[in-house]
């Protein structure tokens, strides 16, 4: 066990990590503490990417820890504004699926990424702290001509809100300020403008409807408290917008086939993603 001295959260706490024991090494996992595995489950991931150089980041099939024949995540899946879904979630694991399946990002809870990727893409974004962390670090990868999968055949179980207690004013602020700022990190000129400004949109509307009810007013000002940060913040997002932006070789229109539309969201309980 290594104490950083404070609390760095997730992204910070794994860079930190990284940093101390990552150098040498070929790839790289991180485990949330709320995590039980399956003895193999990194062998067999390590196997799948072995064999894809492409692929910067798998993780494995991820049960939930107290119903086990129910999945958490299959892996990671947002729509065109950001929102994301874990693929499966709360359905029994389809039959049969032993190949590898490509999603958009794998899932935190249980990730592995090549050293040499993690480390060219700076690790997690720090400022975000925690959540959304993966998606963005998936996307970039993306950007360099990666993909990312999900091993089926690796397993592990996942409590959920082990430590963050599940959702609060404080973890929704996290979520949409990072959900905002990865879309303008992340998507092209154009699209950055034009989705983020649907996504600042949306979230004005629900503060506005929130404040109404005094039972939602926290989680009001959390939501109007992330798009101030966007803002206070939009220096230094657009300096990593211009790193990132410099750096991709892969355009939109291929990263948003393994996007979900807007209007998809709702249908996402039926969905899973094919075998490649």
């Amino acid at each position: 066990v290594v104490r950083s001295g404070r609390n760095l959260g997730y992204a910070g706490g794994n860079n930190y990590g990284f940093k101390l024991f990552g150098s040498g090494t070929k790839y790289v996992g991180f485990l949330n503490n709320d995590i039980e595995v399956e003895p193999d489950w990194l062998w067999r991931i390590i196997d799948v990417m072995e064999h894809d150089e492409r692929i910067a980041a798998a993780q494995p099939m991820i049960l939930q820890l107290n119903r086990r024949e129910l999945l958490d995540s299959l892996g990671g899946l947002i729509d065109r504004i950001g929102r994301a879904y874990d693929v499966g979630s709360s359905l029994a694991p389809p039959r049969g699926l032993r190949n590898p399946v490509e999603v958009f990002y794998a899932r935190g809870a249980a990730i592995v990424f090549r050293s040499d990727v993690f480390r060219r893409l700076g690790g997690f974004d720090e400022d975000y702290f925690i959540y959304y962390e993966e998606t963005d670090l998936c996307w970039r990868a993306r950007l360099l001509g990666y993909k990312v999968v999900t091993v089926p055949t690796a397993k592990v179980y996942h409590l959920g809100g082990g430590t963050s207690g599940g959702a609060t004013p404080h973890t929704i602020y996290l979520r949409r300020r990072n959900q905002l700022a990865t879309l303008i990190k992340n998507y092209s000129l154009g699209n950055a403008i034009i989705y983020s400004s649907i996504l600042t949109a949306m979230f004005l509307a629900s503060a506005a409807r929130r404040s109404i009810s005094p039972d939602y007013n926290l989680v009001s000002r959390a939501i109007f408290s992330a798009i101030l940060w966007n803002i206070r913040s939009f220096r230094r997002t657009l300096e990593k917008r211009a790193t990132i932006q410099s750096e991709r070789i892969v355009p939109d229109r291929i990263v948003s086939r393994h996007m979900l539309g807007i209007l998809e969201y709702s249908r996402l309980v039926k969905y899973l993603p094919k075998a490649y």
